[in-house]
């Protein structure tokens, strides 16, 4: 075999005689060889090895906003809240990717026959972050501080009427004091608060204690350090570190940093210039941020939620007519909407419940028919005016619409505008902040077409947002519905535990509701969140909140080894 030396002096004389074109092309034959000697080594590796996950590494993530409440009985009003404490905390149940509850704190659980007591067995090697344990007591506090006023906790609504104590150290009982409540286990995926942290501060105070951004869980992963701005106190990151002494499957990542921005193209900016291993949650308007960066992935997470148009028939006659709404519905592309105003991320759908784990495939809503739509409006007696608006009785087809300033929602009512311009319908618009129209339109009840959304839970209970009794502010029924059938329906879906009977209702529900058409269910937009490329694991493509993408981090990791396939 030839030493290198040798060789060197073959391709001295080998060259010496040749032309610069012939050495051109050796030199291309070699270059072409080289790479295609590299291209077979790695694709003989690739296809004979895998990559694996390794431990460490630090998962960065931006977020638009501040944190306030790192409690679980205060943290469901922020998106951001319910983030941290969703890897900081643990509960008695979890989600999984199809929406099914899975065991975490609980290892199994028992319901009565009459579906009003349901008594939960808990896990004895769970501890908090300060290694005590984690005890039934524990959850008697968090329920129990829920359900105090003084709290003011959001949730205080999904434990109203249920009576809970505790059985022994690791068993807790809930009884529903009233009627079965078919959803209830799903309530109870809310994280649990140490009591021996928070026994001492009163409720009132809870807001303002210490405790709120130096939390103590149980979950996979504790509290490490906060960073605030000296002048004006905000909050600038917090960091998390591994919890070695996690029940369930270990971490990969050593930890998370959470870091804190003021609009949503500083939080991009931070991910494209690698300040950040991913961002929180994705505007489709700056979608064309991240969308030519092949170093980055853009992910999709369902909720159980859609956006709609609801009807005020008090507040314009012309909507008492099912023909017209029907006819509203007829003459609404929603293939448009989603493509001009939500850029493809959204799902047409029109039915008031997503799909999920109630999916109704054999019951077909309206689709766009804008022929059909004219002579609805024909047979109602709306004739075409000469400004191309129709009239009846000297009064024309003028509707209003109400939404929020959001450039898509803002977008969407637009392009409704045009598309009921070409059946006869003027459509105005007014657009508000967020803060004011819950204050001034939404709780008053003070619109003729609202364009909004509604969030439902993993374990669908249309209840809130159609039953009669729900009408008024608090309540969800925004078309401020009032129909005995449907009433009916919603009231014996949520009290049956059998799961077959509760989707025979919920599927006359909806029958029911697209004959009477109360609204016009227009899309479910798609969560957007992204993360660069070196970020794997990630596999949620499903949850009832925005903080269930965090269901899987235990998954998650920046670090692989390549091996070699057994």
């Amino acid at each position: 075999m030839m030493t290198i030396q040798e060789l060197k002096l073959w391709a001295q004389k080998l060259t010496a005689s040749m032309s610069m074109r012939e050495k051109a092309i050796l030199i291309t034959l070699v270059v072409v060889m080289a790479v295609s000697l590299a291209m077979s080594i790695s694709g003989y590796v690739t296809r004979n090895s895998i990559l694996v996950p390794q431990q460490g590494g630090i998962y960065t993530e931006a977020m638009v906003g501040q944190p306030r409440y790192l409690n679980p009985i205060l943290a469901s009003s922020s998106d951001i809240d319910l983030d941290l404490t969703r890897v900081i905390y643990s509960s008695l149940f979890k989600l999984d990717t199809n929406l099914k509850l899975q065991n975490d704190l609980a290892d199994n659980v028992e319901v009565s026959s009459d579906g009003k007591i349901y008594t939960v067995h808990m896990r004895n090697d769970a501890v908090w972050h300060d290694d005590k344990p984690v005890t039934a007591e524990d959850v008697l506090f968090t329920v129990r501080s829920i359900q105090t006023p003084e709290y003011a906790s959001p949730l205080a609504s999904a434990f109203q009427g249920v009576l809970v104590d505790k059985v022994d150290d690791y068993t807790i009982r809930f009884t529903l004091q009233k009627t079965p409540y078919a959803p209830f286990l799903s309530s109870l995926t809310v994280g649990i608060a140490p009591k021996h942290v928070w026994e001492n501060v009163p409720p009132r105070n809870a807001g303002l204690a210490e405790q709120e951004l130096k939390p103590v869980g149980s979950g996979p992963f504790k509290f490490q350090e906060l960073v605030t701005k000296k002048k004006t106190g905000e909050t600038t990151s917090i960091s998390l570190v591994r919890n070695d002494d996690y029940y369930g499957n270990k971490p990969y990542l050593a930890g998370l940093t959470f870091t804190f921005f003021t609009t949503h193209e500083e939080a991009i900016a931070a991910l494209t210039s690698g300040q950040t291993n991913g961002i929180g949650y994705l505007p489709t308007s700056l979608l064309s941020s991240v969308n030519h960066r092949v170093s980055i992935t853009r992910h999709t997470l369902l909720l159980p939620q859609y956006f709609g148009l609801f009807f005020n028939e008090a507040k314009n006659p012309i909507l008492n007519n099912q023909g017209v709404r029907s006819a509203l519905d007829l003459a609404t592309d929603r293939e448009e909407i989603i493509k001009q105003a939500l850029s493809g991320e959204a799902e047409g759908v029109s039915l008031p419940i997503p799909p999920g784990l109630f999916s109704f495939e054999d019951i077909q809503g309206p689709s766009f028919d804008p022929e059909k739509a004219k002579q609805n409006l024909d047979d109602a007696g709306w004739k075409v005016g000469e400004d191309k608006i129709r009239e009846k009785d000297g009064k024309k087809l003028e509707i209003a619409i109400t939404t929020t300033d959001w450039p898509e929602y803002v977008q969407t009512a637009e392009l409704l505008q045009k598309q009921w311009k070409e059946v006869g319908v003027s459509l105005t618009i007014t657009s508000l902040g967020t803060g004011i129209i819950q204050q001034t339109v939404v709780g008053p009840r003070d619109y003729e077409i609202l364009l909004y959304g509604e969030n439902l839970s993993a374990d669908p209970d249309p209840y809130p947002f159609w039953h009669s009794s729900q009408v008024k502010s608090p309540g969800l029924n925004l078309s401020l519905l009032k129909d005995k059938e449907i009433d009916k329906l919603l009231e014996d879906a949520r009290t049956s535990t059998d799961t077959e009977k509760r989707r025979e209702l919920l599927h006359k529900f909806t029958q029911r509701f697209l004959d009477i058409h109360p609204a016009i269910i227009l899309y479910r937009p798609h969560y957007l969140f992204a993360q660069h490329q070196n970020v794997r694991g990630q596999a949620m493509h499903q949850g009832s909140l925005p903080s269930d993408r965090f269901n899987d981090i235990a998954a998650w990791h920046v670090r692989v080894k390549r091996v070699w396939n057994q």
